[in-house]
């Protein structure tokens, strides 16, 4: 049966079938065809119990608050705080959409949302004022690969969910990693603009930051309302998405008076679309996840690894890193973890392994699968947004994801990188 479901699914894709229903059609051949003991009405139960989680109502939340801060002119005085904060430095413009992506993805918790939103709107900017494209859309899908770690990461929400791991403590530990990957590609934006000798905006002007300040000050308390609730446990991710949509509707509405019936039925429809494609996405891989338990697969999985790393931790890690790697090249990041996290997460805790910094690398490896063709969501989105080609990207895309390996390699290396902040808040596991 296992055999039938991994030919059934090569050969949907190869034919062009979307992945969700690659894996749907591939469930279902596999039961129809196999002689395992699955029913066929346990595919339509594994459909529906795969998605029948509290955690998971987070991420239709995040998406229509993220959807709320585009149509309601947050995000647009977020990126004017940004640029009147940093356009005076040397390579301003650059780190002002790095800045601004970092922002709305601590709303949204999604990274092709701030490539559409953040993106589209400094793009422009930055070819302006002298960035190649090539460099622009690679800095763009770089700077919104921050959005799944920087909470409320939708990748992270799913972590926890089908693991059972605290997800105030997977949102803790993505704040570093977040902001060393938005540090370095500040760094770039700026060597790569005195190289070329562009985008110098002058001297720093106090009375246009506050003046910035003062205009986008309610759509600032939006992140930090979700930010200081989650981790003060005021409220769960949950809440904390449905709080921020309210407050979005309200400062939109009320303060900013740019949504109207017209707009708010957009960013439903738009929520409900996004929505849609990944928990049907993720609700298809835990009913193929589930031919994988049956079959015991998982058994002989974890029996390999251990063979092959003489039972160390650390490098079942990064064998399951580099596996992640690979599949996310031809797979969405959602359609990997139901399958894969199920096989590997019992054998690392049961190793002694720190379980949030597996989360962290495990998260980080996923998201690199979204700057890699053929698949690649960041990559194919930007192409869009910046209207070039794929093979243009190729060469500066690797250096993001360079950097992203780079701090996958300092989670993983060094695990007080990523879990000193929750063991400091919520004390040490």
């Amino acid at each position: 049966m296992l055999l039938i479901a991994c030919i059934s699914l090569l050969a949907l894709m190869l034919l062009g079938v979307p992945i969700t229903f690659s894996l749907l059609g591939a469930g279902f051949l596999a039961v129809l065809l196999g002689d395992g003991p699955l029913q066929m009405y346990m595919n339509c139960r594994g459909f529906i119990s795969g998605v029948n989680s509290f955690t998971l109502m987070a991420i239709p939340f995040f998406m229509i608050s993220g959807s709320i801060m585009n149509q309601g002119g947050l995000s647009k005085r977020i990126i004017q705080f940004c640029s009147a904060l940093f356009s005076w430095l040397r390579g301003g413009v650059g780190i002002v959409c790095v800045a601004a992506n970092m922002i709305f993805g601590a709303v949204s918790g999604s990274g092709t949302a701030a490539v559409a939103a953040i993106g589209s709107i400094t793009a422009p900017d930055m070819e302006k004022i002298g960035y190649k494209k090539e460099f622009t859309g690679a800095m763009i899908a770089g700077a919104a690969s921050t959005a799944p770690i920087i909470p409320p990461g939708n990748v992270m929400i799913m972590f926890a969910a089908i693991t059972g791991l605290s997800i105030t403590r997977m949102f803790l530990a993505g704040y570093t990693p977040g902001f060393v990957i938005g540090i370095i590609l500040m760094i770039i934006c700026h060597f790569y603009a005195k190289k070329h000798n562009i985008d110098y905006g002058g001297k720093f002007e106090g009375k246009k930051v506050a003046k910035a300040l003062k205009d986008c000050f309610w759509a600032l308390l939006m992140p930090l309302i979700i930010i200081i609730g989650i981790t003060a446990g005021f409220c769960t991710p949950t809440e904390a998405g449905a709080i921020a949509c309210v407050y979005g509707l309200v400062v939109g509405i009320f303060f900013y008076r740019e949504l109207n019936l017209k707009k708010i039925l957009n960013v439903l429809f738009k929520a409900a679309e996004g929505t849609g494609q990944v928990l049907s996405l993720y609700a298809a891989s835990t009913m193929f996840a589930y031919i994988f338990t049956v079959e015991g697969f998982g058994r002989v999985f974890q029996e390999w690894l251990m063979n092959v790393s003489s039972g160390s931790p650390t490098v079942i890690m990064l064998l399951v890193g580099a596996f992640v790697l690979l599949i996310g090249c031809f797979m969405e990041p959602v359609a990997v973890m139901p399958v894969v996290l199920p096989l590997v997460y019992p054998l690392l805790q049961k190793l002694g392994c720190n379980m949030v910094q597996f989360g962290l690398v495990f998260t980080l490896c996923t998201i690199i699968g979204g700057l890699t063709p053929p698949v690649g969501s960041y990559l194919f989105v930007t192409v869009t947004v910046v209207k070039t080609g794929v093979t243009k990207l190729i060469p500066w895309m690797l250096v993001m994801i360079l950097v992203d390996l780079v701090v996958v390699a300092l989670t993983t290396f060094i695990p007080g990188f990523c879990t000193w902040l929750p063991d400091l808040l919520l004390g040490p596991m």
